[in-house]
């Protein structure tokens, strides 16, 4: 810790790097990827994007807040990367087919293939969700849908129930999303604490306004 504490010290920086993909262009702080990015490099090309957020103002790393890496108020946004919507694959008769939904995160697609996994009927209704248990004894977490700030059908899951005991070795339950927006034509996955599954909208809405002021083209 002291020996990272050092480096976090010397190597902390602000400054911001230029994230190529595609045709796109991200000009993001660094300290929203590594508390000691001062050696990283100004320009990169990338395949997809990271970074990390923190409740309750939606800011990168500080000098401090890097310690703790079950931080409750971290939200890791674990790839961003283009839509693969528009893409064609090979087929058998030698011609090509565009890419099926459920291969490029569209949420519809995702939740019909998880649906059999579920319950008949949701067993929650809060948060602007519909919460599905898991089928059969014994399984945790849940299957939350409902509507992003923009209309588009949206899902993610949860590691427990509302009301449900920690497991052993589960000391930090976490909300985990992963889809395609077609507003944006990009894929997002990224987690938080189920500390603050009441804030999912503000969370996800959040997560792309900081993308849309940091992307320059």
């Amino acid at each position: 810790m002291k020996r990272d504490a050092e480096a976090v010290e010397r190597l902390y920086s602000v400054k911001p790097a230029r994230f190529h993909m595609g045709k796109r262009m991200w000009m993001i702080p660094i300290n929203f990827q590594t508390p000691k990015g001062r050696d990283e490099a100004d320009e990169q090309q990338v395949t997809y994007l990271t970074f990390n957020l923190f409740l309750p103002d939606y800011n990168g790393y500080t000098r401090e807040n890097w310690r703790d890496q079950f931080d409750r108020r971290r939200i890791e946004v674990q790839k961003v990367s283009l839509g693969e919507k528009e893409v064609r694959e090979p087929a058998s008769d030698g011609n090509s087919r565009q890419n099926a939904p459920e291969f490029y995160g569209d949420p519809n697609a995702g939740f019909r293939n998880l649906r059999p996994l579920m319950e008949e009927s949701p067993s929650f209704n809060m948060y602007g969700l519909k919460g599905y248990k898991r089928r059969g004894t014994g399984s945790s977490g849940v299957f939350w849908s409902g509507n992003r700030t923009n209309g588009e059908f949206f899902f993610f899951q949860s590691s427990l129930a509302p009301g449900e005991p920690l497991q052993p070795g589960l000391t930090n339950p976490l909300c985990h999303t992963q889809y395609y927006s077609a507003q944006e034509d990009l894929f997002i996955a990224y987690r938080y604490s189920q500390t603050h599954i009441a804030a999912w909208r503000e969370i996800d809405s959040a997560i792309w306004e900081k993308l849309r002021a940091w992307q320059t083209k």
